[in-house]
């Protein structure tokens, strides 16, 4: 078919070219392999390991609700009331937004609506240039921050390494919620070690949002709190970590994270059930604080490869956990998040593009509100790569745009449409519509290739890997400079303590 050039193509050249923000029109949910009846024993099972099994011990500020219905003690472990459990799920708050820096734009965490975005703890990072691994450092969370706050497909930033330059975890965790808050303007999502640190942090968030009231209203940090240690035992300190996020108002992410066959049954449906009933705990223990309290369920039962004990992320089992996982969050209309993109190949080759394929699609199909570690982990969480964060975006951007809605209504100027073009040039190309939706209806990619044999044989070097080398150095040529002001952040210096030269070196902020 010949490419038509005539007056009504060109007139088309004013359509609006505008390319959309594609991450804030996907909706899953679709995917629907368990029924309402597996899911209704599904949930029969997860209320009795709540009320009838229960957990070995208590944090001391959860004393105070034990009685014969809230929280009771049977046979030395503790257990949650049934009328509490459905009080909770039918009054907790399910329509979270989780905010930017602009305090503007927001993710809406309900209906289905999906978000990618990064996440880990990876202790490595790849070099790639030298395919080697080397300790992950305070400049590559820099890098990594810079980098995804660019990226069109990824919504949210949860901080993906962990500084092993810094030896203090208090003063790291500090450094680690810094360099984010200061690196991008994307939701931030970090941890932190110890409950005193929560009181910190709360500070840096109330000086960036103009106080206390206008963080609380529309926050744009939040903390990952892993608060149980598979199976059914509450870890003291976190759950600490909980209360206070939970008293200053930051967003709780509830991460639970066993494994099948290890920590939690071998059986994908009890390895669920006990995962979803772990996850319950965690927004039970929130409500009780307060039923006002922000809370993102994150129930993840990890895939053990039981030949080795090490971990299968990028399997089919996994994508199929983790979507059972998501179904059921559903079931019980929470917002929540799932690990998915969790790859164990080394390097993004072809065996990571299909393990994060497989498992990032997945769990958007299953309705996952967060999917966290869809972008940049390699190696089974113990790697990251600063180049598979700009391939990722484009694969998360093609899973994002297989399940965005659809507009059915357009249907009818689209049948005028084929009526006229069957009467005069028997192909779309000239039409308005078609120069219009090419800009807004379709990802194109920047790395990937889409090549002719004869230009490849040309172009054998140029590889999706190589381009996304090339791309990622391009957006880290410039000098770092924050969105935040010099103002802000000499008080964080002076408030915390710390030296933020050594992160950003004097010449690049001030």
């Amino acid at each position: 078919m010949s490419r038509r050039r005539s007056a009504r193509s060109r007139a088309s050249l004013d359509a609006d070219t505008k390319t959309p923000d594609l991450a804030f029109h996907a909706f899953g949910g679709h995917l629907n392999t368990l029924t309402n009846k597996e899911k209704h024993e599904i949930n029969e099972g997860v209320l009795h390991v709540l009320s009838e099994i229960g957990f070995e011990q208590l944090p001391k500020f959860l004393e105070c609700f034990i009685d014969n219905k809230t929280i009771t003690k049977k046979n030395n472990r503790y257990c949650f009331g049934i009328e509490l459990i459905e009080r909770c799920l039918t009054s907790t708050n399910n329509e979270i937004l989780l905010y930017r820096q602009n305090q503007e734009d927001y993710l809406s965490l309900s209906n289905g609506n999906v978000y990618c975005g990064t996440g880990g703890a990876a202790p490595l990072i790849l070099d790639y240039k030298k395919k080697i691994y080397r300790p992950s450092l305070k400049k590559d969370l820099l890098s990594a921050a810079r980098v995804v706050d660019k990226l069109d497909n990824l919504s949210f930033f949860s901080r993906p390494l962990v500084l092993t330059d810094v030896s203090d975890p208090d003063l790291m965790d500090i450094y680690t919620a810094l360099i984010s808050l200061s690196a991008t303007q994307k939701h931030v999502m970090t941890s932190v070690a110890n409950h005193r640190t929560v009181e910190k942090l709360a500070k840096v968030c109330y000086l960036l949002a103009g106080g206390e009231d206008a963080f609380r209203k529309s926050p744009f940090l939040s903390l990952n709190i892993n608060f149980i240690v598979p199976p059914l035992r509450l870890e003291i300190e976190a759950c600490e970590v909980m209360k206070e996020s939970v008293k200053y108002g930051i967003p709780v992410m509830a991460n639970v994270f066993g494994q099948r066959g290890a920590s939690s049954p071998v059986s994908v449906v009890g390895s669920v059930c006990q995962t979803i009933a772990e996850t319950l705990s965690g927004l039970l223990i929130c409500w009780l604080l307060d039923p006002n309290s922000k809370v993102i369920c994150g129930p993840r039962s990890m895939v053990t490869d039981l030949r080795t004990g090490g971990m299968a992320g990028g399997s089919g089992e996994q994508a199929q956990t983790s979507s059972l996982l998501s179904q059921m969050m559903r079931y019980y209309n929470l917002p929540n998040s799932s690990i998915a993109g969790a790859s164990d190949s080394n390097i993004p080759d072809y065996q990571a593009g299909y393990e994060k394929a497989l498992t990032i699609a997945t769990s958007a199909q299953s309705g996952a509100n967060l999917i966290t570690q869809a972008s940049g982990m390699l190696s089974s969480l113990m790697g990251v790569s600063l180049e598979s964060f700009i391939l990722d975006n484009e694969l998360c951007g093609s899973v994002l745009s297989s399940i965005r809605s659809v507009d059915v209504a357009a249907l009818g100027n689209d049948l005028e449409s084929i009526k006229h073009v069957i009467m005069q040039d028997k192909h779309f190309l000239g039409e308005s519509d078609t120069l219009k939706r090419m800009n807004t209806d379709f990802n194109y990619p920047k790395s990937a290739k889409r090549l002719t044999p004869d230009i490849w044989m040309k172009e054998k070097d140029n590889i999706m890997l190589n381009e996304a080398n090339k791309n990622l150095e391009e957006l880290l040529s410039s000098n770092f400079e924050s969105h935040l002001s010099e103002k802000i952040l000499k008080k964080i210096e002076t408030d915390f303590d710390i030296n933020l030269d050594v992160i950003y070196g004097q010449s690049q902020w001030r």
